[in-house]
């Protein structure tokens, strides 16, 4: 295929990944380069859940160039995150329910499962965000939940606690013998914004309070709130 007929393809695949069917799961299996688009769907659903995010890199006052290598950054760690998911469903799946299935077809029902936070983008919506950043991932939760359970040729119920306990298995190396990668993930973000990322609440209010245009916030959320640095100078006043 040359380069239009891949792009044709790849979009054609991710809307097909939004409802799968056992017919679609055929059809991607016998593609080549199925596993390339399986990492390019995860690539592309961290850039735009990236870009949803986007506000924090906003408020922080980060540069238009860095703040496009943060979105590349963020893109690359969601894609990592993706695999090491991978490998945790797959362990579970070998340890549990003595799958032989090899790793690059869990890989590629994964990363393909994927498809439905394509739209993360939308979670920059004010009000609608966090409801619709809720359904992206139930969505990718139960199209993931399908395709495991076809890859690996098992039920639903299985496929789920494949997900669920891989999921466990993710976020406990991460707290234990994955801190250093964790840490390196931060550290990148941080050198890629160029600034110190605040991303707490209330450190964030203190920063569009500290803009000069006072107009950011309604007048009523600015009397209601006050910053960090006000409360405890008055504390120390007391």
């Amino acid at each position: 295929m040359n380069g239009w007929e891949q792009v044709i393809t790849f979009f054609r695949v991710a809307g097909e990944m939004l409802a799968p069917s056992t017919d679609d799961f055929i059809a991607i299996f016998g593609l080549e380069g199925s596993l390339e688009m399986a990492l390019t769907v995860a690539a592309l659903a961290g850039l735009s859940e990236a870009i949803g995010e986007s506000a924090v890199l906003f408020i922080n006052r980060v540069r238009f160039r860095r703040f496009l290598l943060s979105l590349f950054i963020s893109a690359i760690i969601f894609v990592f995150t993706y695999l090491f998911f991978a490998v945790s469903i797959n362990a579970i799946a070998r340890l549990a329910f003595d799958s032989g299935v090899p790793f690059r077809a869990i890989a590629i029902v994964v990363g393909l499962s994927y498809a439905p936070r394509l739209l993360g983008f939308l979670v920059f919506l004010p009000y609608l965000g966090v409801p619709l950043y809720v359904v992206l991932n139930l969505w990718t939760v139960l199209v993931m939940m399908e395709s495991v359970a076809w890859a690996l040729a098992m039920g639903p119920a299985q496929a789920l606690a494949c997900i669920l306990l891989g999921g466990l298995l993710l976020f406990t190396l991460q707290r234990s013998v994955g801190r250093p990668v964790t840490a390196a993930a931060r550290w990148a973000m941080r050198r890629a914004a160029g600034v110190p990322l605040v991303t707490d609440r209330k450190g964030l209010y203190a920063l569009l309070d500290g803009r000069p245009d006072t107009g950011l916030r309604p007048a009523i959320l600015r009397r209601r709130y006050r910053p960090p640095a006000a409360r405890i100078s008055r504390r120390r006043r007391v």
